[in-house]
């Protein structure tokens, strides 16, 4: 037997691996939990179970530490320009970025606590665009740039200084300001680029800077795909490109003016998608902007056809009991209903979904 098929006979195995090789057609769904529990009673048996574990409270604790952090920081550097100037920020703020990532390395690679020195290394990056304004502010270059031209610098800096960490550090925390430094440096670039032609597109009042922003989340959740198709889910770098991506498309989508009910029917169509994608793609972001967007136009439907009358509270109440009812049946049917939907899917496409 050679290497390759030796080293095959000891995959760790998930019960979500199970899950997705049942919505994949690869075992059917009725069997996953009997086929779980033996697997879980053998390894027991062999005092081999190992929790890999989740989100937990040494992980809260360690973002809730680099919130703190960020707040702490911000404080002070409002502080320090007052007393020292943008040159005292400048060299504080590599400084500090030095010493996260410093500290960082020390918890990653060493100590291996991957999770607190990404989040240390995520502090050294967020130094960048503090670094660039204090050193722009300090050789008074600020003067001479549109704030848009001082943003478009900042966002870039960031981009450039999260890929190299990423590249270097590979955690997927370190995604999070990748992806979202690409949304606001594309909405800097509309609005530099469409701003002498049709005036500043920012801020939300502005339908110009809705459909740009929706062009771009578009955009990023593609470059979501691929990565999720081309990286996988081992170290998950996607996650964050699926949350700036469907923030940068919904949000949008959500304010923008959708006209008569011809529009709103449309809107609600659109959010059924994102919970048909959820299943596609398995991530639950889309399901869950997907569900809001949707109970969102049939509360619209009831406010506007019962508003008046003493029907409106029980028909809120029946449409309540009714998500509630249907959440009880998709739990219930998960598996089947989940691999149901992705039958529709041709063969050849799904083979091309990322797996959860």
């Amino acid at each position: 037997m050679s290497e390759s098929q030796t080293n095959f006979q000891t995959l760790s195995v998930s019960k979500a691996d199970l899950e997705t090789a049942a919505k994949h057609g690869a075992m059917a769904p009725a069997d996953v939990d009997s086929l779980w529990n033996e697997l879980t009673a053998q390894a027991r048996a062999r005092g081999s179970v190992v929790d890999k574990g989740g989100f937990d409270l040494a992980q809260l604790a360690w973002y809730a530490g680099g919130v703190l952090v960020m707040i702490a920081m911000a404080w002070f550097m409002e502080r320090a320009n007052n007393f020292f100037g943008a040159g005292g920020v400048f060299g504080l703020s590599l400084a500090y970025a030095a010493a996260f990532a410093m500290l960082g390395s020390r918890l990653r690679f060493q100590l291996g606590q991957k999770t607190a020195g990404g989040v240390l290394f995520l502090l050294s990056v967020l130094m960048t665009p503090v670094a660039l304004l204090s050193g722009l502010e300090m050789l008074q270059f600020t003067d001479r740039l549109s704030s848009s031209q001082v943003a478009l610098l900042a966002e870039l800096a960031t981009l450039g200084a999260g890929l190299l960490v990423l590249n270097r550090v590979k955690v997927s925390l370190l995604a999070a300001p990748v992806f979202g430094s690409m949304w606001l440096l594309s909405m800097t670039i509309a609005d530099l680029v469409a701003s002498p032609y049709f005036g500043p597109l920012f801020g939300f009042a502005s339908p110009a800077y809705l459909k740009v922003s929706m062009v771009i989340g578009l955009a990023i959740l593609a470059l979501s795909v691929y990565v999720d198709t081309r990286v996988g889910r081992q170290e998950d770098y996607s996650w964050w490109g699926y949350l700036f991506g469907t923030a940068a498309f919904w949000l949008p989508l959500t304010f923008l003016d959708s006209g008569g009910e011809a529009g709103k029917f449309f809107y609600f169509a659109l959010n059924v998608l994102f919970m048909l994608l959820s299943v596609a793609l398995a991530r639950r972001v889309f399901l869950l902007v997907g569900a809001i967007g949707s109970i969102y136009y049939v509360v619209h439907l009831l406010m506007t056809y019962f508003t008046n009358s003493l029907a409106f509270p029980l028909a809120l109440m029946a449409f309540a009991g009714a998500i509630f009812y249907l959440g009880l049946l998709y739990r219930r049917h998960k598996l089947v209903l989940e691999a149901r939907l992705l039958a529709l899917v041709p063969t050849a496409l799904r083979s091309r979904l990322p797996r959860g």
